[in-house]
């Protein structure tokens, strides 16, 4: 999750990878559905009914969190705008991000248990095989690239990232980001590793998605507390990790220019305005 840039790049990646511009977040169902075929071929009875769960649901969250997401970035504008942020807040706002993930796996929660049910066994296979085949590229593309190649990937993705906000960064800046590639912990393998031991418990779960209390009980167990399946050395790491960038967004925020602030704030104008006209059209829907 975390991203060597300011404030708003945790938000934005974490609240609103949906919402990047407003033709993507509008088509999300469409875009939803084509990447679902991907996974597995469903009839046209299930066709039916996951696009009226992805429609209801995109209908749920375009009038209920957007707005939520909006008032979030205004406060953080504001404070950005006068110079009140705190490390303080930047710890509440990932604790908030984290709630806000829960409520998005609440939301999906009562469509799992009811259309899993009905795959049968050769699309569980079919999804099963799918999953694991891009958990095995995922490897495979990482094992291609060797140790100091992954810190040069880290590094461009947080200039470039840092310049998109930032416009110019400063030496002060630069040194910044360089110092939280170089002491942050790669994770990658460790994620994969989890992946890998989730994806095997869901395939177990399916197993037993006609025993209708034992199915849901383990399913949401996967959902909610899938912590017990990280090793201590990635739990460790992903704290690590959190304090480190919490830290290095604080340094920039207090590094910012006049110039980089007026440019921040522009922007999260703009993401303001997009989520603000984005729920007031579905609402009307």
């Amino acid at each position: 999750m975390p991203r060597a840039s300011i404030v708003v790049v945790v938000v934005l990646t974490l609240l609103l990878s949906a919402c990047s511009t407003q033709l993507g977040y509008r088509f999300a169902d469409t875009l939803i559905e084509w990447k679902l075929n991907d996974y597995v071929s469903l009839n046209n009875q299930q066709e039916q009914s996951v696009d009226q769960a992805i429609t209801t649901l995109h209908q749920w969250h375009a009038t209920s969190e957007l707005p939520y997401y909006s008032k979030q970035l205004q406060q953080l504008r504001e404070k950005i705008a006068t110079e009140t942020l705190t490390e303080a807040d930047l710890v509440a706002l990932y604790e908030e991000l984290l709630i806000v993930w829960q409520r998005m796996l609440q939301g999906i929660e009562p469509y799992a248990l009811d259309l899993l049910p009905q795959l049968s066994d050769q699309q569980v296979s079919e999804l099963l095989a799918n999953l694991r085949e891009k958990q095995r590229e995922e490897r495979e593309e990482l094992s291609d690239v060797e140790g100091s190649e992954r810190v040069k990937q880290v590094r461009r993705r947080a200039e470039k990232n840092a310049r998109n906000w930032l416009g110019q960064t400063t030496k002060l800046q630069e040194r910044l980001i360089n110092g939280w590639v170089v002491e942050r912990f790669d994770t990658r393998e460790l994620w994969l590793d989890y992946n890998e031991r989730w994806l095997e418990e869901f395939a177990q779960t399916l197993e037993r998605r006609q025993q209708q209390d034992q199915f849901q009980q383990e399913l949401l167990e996967l959902f909610y507390q899938p912590q017990h399946l990280r090793s201590d050395e990635l739990v460790q790491h992903i704290e690590h990790n959190q304090q480190l960038t919490i830290a290095l967004m604080y340094q920039l925020y207090e590094s910012l220019t006049d110039r980089q602030r007026r440019r921040v704030i522009s922007k999260l104008d703009g993401y303001i305005d997009d989520m603000n006209e984005l729920a007031a059209d579905f609402s009307t829907k």
